[in-house]
């Protein structure tokens, strides 16, 4: 039995999505009109066919996607106001693969649960707990996607319960997984369900599965709720019918006039698989039913055929969305809005008691149709959670703790700040390790290949003015390549494969995410920097000017391609044109930007083009360093250099959907 002393987890009222959709922008309603409530320590169900808006709904409980109108409170937390809060106390597991794929699977758990705020004890002791209670022992210390399917998948799922949250949002959670895994999954959930009155949303297309695992169902059609209770009382719907499976041989279709025929004895309708048919008859018309198929189908068309009580699967595949609406099945209360018109907030409700909340389901085992709308003295309702919607609140604070409140609160947002910065750093910096020879080869190689090749064109280009220009433009064109170009792509990939959603749904800041990827390169980038002066050194007996000055020009350099490289890897979605737009950038630079030639050679509409690009400002930064001139030229460099990082980090910031819509 939950542990939920009938309290409401999750309140969903009246809530629509629309968005537009095709040449001529129509507008389309992803959700419309659901209203639900789920207690806490349930096991709640949503199916339905792709396109019924299961997807759109998580994604507005997680706070990734805002309502047209109407609103969701989870443990009374306005999701709208306050997505970081309802994050914070949200495990989820999307239908996609999460990040971390290239730790180990002991990290990957302990870098998730530091993410959601853990300690570094708590954390280590429930990554302990899950490697014992998944399974996962033998694997512990193997990189996630060194995995099979199934073990990356239970990986995965581990994940999704780090921070021992108090809801979870399962989608799809056994896809890949065997039999004795899906009992095992099934079990930790309800176990958690039972004991630590954790409230469980499941989004699954198995509904045999889903019959066995949940309390209650909703089923979906079009963005509405057109069914929802317990299996049993979904299955009620059927009634006292007699359900018959039904195989036809080779996995051929029924004939017409072999449908004609058992429509006469009962309902007929595909299966899941070609070949199957589900048939619902009445009780009295089985000898008839049974008859038909053994005599007039004839056994020669017929593989097998089993007779059952109605599933919950017959009641899903027997919906097929014309049917009324469930928000239409009873009346609203007085004050409730129209549906699909945008919440107001209600007046506060007298602090005696509790406070019905409309549209509430009873608790799974409870017979009453009213649940409270706070957690009374339960303690799991007290960490981090504000009042619901209703409910008394509490005297104001004195002003003398209004300061101390505001700093603490600072010193906690800056502290995981700190935390997120730390985990998804070193989670990169484990990632790139599988290539950082490679890179480093290519950050060291080139440079040289280009100093020793470039200075010998022609009759030979080892003047000063000439190695000046190889060596800053060879230096910034390996920054730029790892830099821009790997940056942006890394992204891309980050998008293309779903994992931003999964980034987006944890408790950690867009700032965070984006220094953890810039400064995760700065170590890749910085000997391409530095090898130019060294080759050239060597070959050619060259003595420039080590200026203290480099110590800025270097990493600001670095900052602001990888800057760009970010920016243009969030702005755009597509994965080949971002290779296409990087590509070309880098070959702009090696061919008609003042960066290994000198401005002067070149015609006035690429040198105005070269100057758009912020690589020109670094080379020509990196120039005035080596040969000392630190004058009015420098300072508008640096000054450049410094508004596009600032710029390129900001428009990172902005355009990773941190919200997708």
């Amino acid at each position: 039995m939950p542990r939920n002393n009938g309290v409401t987890a999750i309140e969903v009222r009246h809530l629509t999505r629309t968005y537009q959709s095709g040449k001529h922008g129509e507008r389309v309603r992803a959700n419309d009109d659901v209203t639900f409530s789920i207690a806490r320590g349930e096991v709640f169900g949503l199916l339905g066919a792709n396109g019924a808006g299961k997807t759109t709904l998580v994604s507005q409980m997680l706070g990734l996607v805002r309502p047209t109108s109407g609103s969701i409170h989870v443990e009374g937390v306005d999701v709208v106001a306050d997505p970081e809060a309802v994050k914070a106390m949200t495990g989820f597991l999307p239908q996609t693969g999460l990040s971390m794929r290239l730790v180990e699977v002991r990290r990957a758990l302990h870098y998730t649960g530091r993410l959601r705020g853990q300690s570094e004890q708590e954390a280590r002791r429930q990554t302990t707990e899950l490697v014992d209670e998944l399974g996962l022992g033998e694997v512990a210390d193997r990189y996630v996607n060194q995995l099979s399917g199934g073990m990356m998948r239970l990986v995965n799922f581990g994940m999704a319960l780090m921070g021992r949250t108090k809801l979870l949002i399962l989608d799809e959670p056994t896809n890949e997984l065997d039999p004795h895994n899906r009992r095992l999954i099934w079990d930790m959930v309800a176990r958690r369900s039972a004991t630590e009155g954790t409230t469980v949303v499941l989004v699954t297309h198995n509904v045999l599965e889903a019959e066995k695992a949940v309390h209650r169902v909703a089923v979906m059609h079009g963005g509405r709720i057109t069914a929802l209770g317990t299996p049993g009382e979904l299955k009620g719907r059927m009634g006292d019918k007699v359900r018959m499976e039904l195989f036809v041989k080779d996995g051929e279709s029924l004939r017409p006039h072999e449908v004609d025929r058992l429509e006469t004895v009962g309902s007929v309708v595909p299966g899941s698989r070609e070949g199957t048919y589900l048939i619902h008859s009445e009780p009295e018309l089985m000898p008839e039913l049974v008859k038909a198929v053994t005599v007039d189908l004839g056994m020669a068309r017929v593989d097998d055929f089993r007779l059952t009580r109605p599933t919950l699967e017959d009641v899903y595949l027997s919906l097929d969305g014309k049917e009324r609406p469930l928000a239409d099945e009873a009346a609203p209360e007085p004050g409730t809005p129209e549906r699909g018109a945008p919440l107001t907030e209600p007046a506060a409700a007298p602090a005696t008691g509790t406070v019905p909340v409309s549209g509430a389901v009873p608790a799974p085992g409870t017979g009453t149709g009213i649940v409270p709308a706070s957690g009374g003295t339960d303690p799991a309702t007290t960490t981090g959670a504000v009042p619901a919607v209703g409910t008394a609140t509490a005297t104001a604070p004195a002003t003398g703790t209004v300061g101390s409140s505001a700093r603490s609160a600072f010193k906690e947002r800056a502290r995981r700040l700190l935390v997120g910065l730390k985990y998804l750093w070193l989670e990169q910096m484990l990632e790139v390790r599988t290539t950082w020879t490679w890179s480093l080869l290519f950050g060291l190689l080139m440079p040289v290949a280009m100093v020793f090749g470039l200075s010998r064109i022609g009759g030979g280009l080892n003047d000063a003015t000439s190695l000046l220009y190889i060596v800053s433009g060879a230096a910034i064109f390996s920054v730029a390549t790892e830099g821009i170009a790997t940056l942006a792509q890394r992204i891309g990939v980050i998008k293309n494969d779903g994992m931003m959603v999964y980034y987006a749904s944890l408790p950690i800041s867009k700032a965070s995410f984006v220094a953890a990827m810039v400064l995760s390169r700065l170590l890749l980038i910085m000997p391409g920097l530095i090898t130019p002066m060294v080759a050239a050194g060597l070959m050619y007996d060259v003595d420039f000017t080590i200026s203290p000055a480099l110590v800025l020009v270097l990493p600001l350099s670095c900052l602001a391609l990888s800057a760009i490289g970010l920016a243009i890897g969030t702005l755009i979605d597509s994965m080949e044109l971002i290779v296409v737009i990087t590509n070309l950038l880098i070959f702009v630079l090696l061919l008609a930007a003042p960066v290994l030639i000198p401005p002067d050679s070149l015609p006035l509409p690429l040198r105005v083009l070269g100057y758009l690009l912020p690589p020109t400002y670094a080379a020509d930064a990196l120039r005035h360093t080596l040969n000392g001139d630190l004058g009015a030229a420098f300072t508008l460099d640096i000054a450049v250099l410094t508004a596009m990082t600032v710029f390129g980090l900001a428009g990172a910031a902005r355009w990773i959907r941190w919200r997708l819509a």
